[in-house]
């Protein structure tokens, strides 16, 4: 081999990316591994259930704590708030959009009526995983 070739040696990481806050220091909006896939179901009064995981999951937290929401509020964990919103439209609820101000942002409100439910592990029984 000649001297020209030879490739630079690849240094092994070990550590993960650290955990980052958004401004707003709102809890649901800390990035955090464990969140992504987090198991959150939306149970309504008429018995209908709506289970999600990871970003959709994230949405619907804050939709249903928060009066509304918008792109902003899930800035910098989720780009396409409009896609997932539309996702949640298909699967049955209701949820309305305000469009505001001078460049149109949209503002989103859950109509449906219901209670939240946060799974305590990352299964959709709830049950913990084996290590």
């Amino acid at each position: 081999m000649s001297a020209g070739n030879e490739k630079a040696p690849v240094a092994a990481t070990t550590k993960g990316h650290p955990k980052t806050l958004e401004a707003y220091g709102n809890a649901p909006i800390a990035y955090d591994s464990n969140a992504c896939n987090r198991v959150v179901t939306f149970r309504a009064p008429s018995g209908a259930k709506w289970t999600y995981r990871g970003k959709r999951a994230r949405v619907l937290i804050l939709l249903v704590q928060g009066e509304s929401i918008t792109q902003w509020d899930t800035l910098p964990w989720h780009t396409r708030l409009g896609g997932t919103i539309h996702a949640m439209r298909c699967d049955g609820l209701e949820v309305e959009t305000e469009i505001e101000g001078e460049f149109r942002h949209a503002r989103y409100r859950l109509l449906t009526k219901g209670s939240l439910i946060i799974h305590r592990a990352n299964t959709e029984s709830g049950q913990q995983q084996a290590a």
